[in-house]
This record gives C-alpha cells, structure tokens and sequence, in this order.
C-alpha cells in the first residue's frame, strides 16, 4: 500500500513539475514574441508597454514559490524591461 501511495505522490508531483514548467516556457515564449514586434520599431510606445507587460508577468511567475525551484532548476532567468 505504501509504494502505491508513493507511485501516486510522485505521479502527481511530476505532473505539477510539468504544467510549472510549460507555463513558464509559454510566457518566455511571450516575452521574446513582444520582443520580435518591438524590436524593428523601438520608438513604438504600445510595443514597448506590450512588452514590459509580458516581461513583468514573466518575471513575477519566476519569483513566486514554488514556480521559483522549477526556474531556479530549468534555469529560466528573468527578462529586463525596456
């Protein structure tokens, strides 16, 4: 019975990992697409907000524990504002 309840809990802490993980890759993936758009027009003000936005809401997702050990662990490191 306890290894069944071990499977089960490393089960579930691999399927948590793994939802952690993918949410911080697909708001990088949304810092660096605001960056394709800004980057060709850097006197752009709504670019630039649009960016520092996405940049921010990543950057608060890296900090927030327990996101912060998947980053710290997948080496995610967090984007500067422009």
């Amino acid at each position: 019975m306890s290894v069944l309840i071990t499977v089960i809990t490393l089960a579930l802490v691999g399927v948590w990992w793994f939802a952690v993980y993918n949410r911080l890759v697909r708001l990088r993936e949304r810092v660096r697409e605001a960056w394709r758009l800004l980057e060709p027009k850097q006197d752009d003000e709504a670019l630039r907000a649009s960016y520092n936005a996405q940049v921010k809401a990543y950057n608060e997702a890296l900090e927030t524990f327990p996101a912060n050990t998947v980053a710290l662990i997948s080496g995610f490191n967090p984007a500067r504002r422009f």
